[in-house]
């Protein structure tokens, strides 16, 4: 069963990694990125989908454990991946993500044009913005979201794929 998380979870991370990319390269537009964080989301939603009805193909049935087990795994694959992929692009000083910091500073600036209060706090702004590009902030944040949606997903899913009659796996 742990080929099956190693390669649903890598390919969810993978196309999490090319989605980032190509929103960090501009290719997307750096506006669309709640698009990129819902197609992340779908892309795990998928791998866990087609893992789940895979291994219950193979064995014939699957607990509610078994199939929340397979999610958290299949998101913690993804995550890894991602992370590694995240890692991958800022290297070596993360001047990859340049373009994307200056178009979020940019915007915040926009957004608090009228508020003299916050446009004295835009050093502080500017800080948290590069920390946001930041590989740990990165992992952090993917981890907590693919877990959540791993769990939340799988516990849900698991109602209507498990079998009745089983609650260990």
């Amino acid at each position: 069963m742990s080929k099956y998380y190693l390669i649903f979870g890598g390919i969810a991370g993978i196309v999490s990694t090319v989605l980032e990319y190509l929103l960090f390269s501009g290719y997307f537009g750096f506006e669309k990125s709640s698009g990129v964080i819902f197609g992340k989301i779908l892309a795990l939603i998928g791998c866990i989908v087609f893992a789940v009805v895979l291994i219950k193909k193979l064995n014939g049935t699957i607990s509610f454990i078994r199939t929340s087990f397979s999610g958290l795994m299949i998101a913690l694959v993804c995550s890894s991946v991602s992370g590694i992929g995240y890692s991958f692009m800022h290297y070596p000083d993360g001047a990859f993500f340049n373009e994307a910091k200056t178009y979020y500073i940019e915007g915040w600036k926009e957004a608090n044009k009228d508020k003299p209060e916050e446009l004295a706090r835009t050093e502080e702004a500017i800080i948290e913005i590069n920390n946001k590009f930041s590989v740990k902030h990165h992992t952090i944040f993917d981890l907590g979201m693919y877990l959540v949606i791993g769990a939340v997903f799988t516990a849900f899913f698991a109602g209507f794929i498990a079998d009745r009659n089983s609650l260990a796996g």
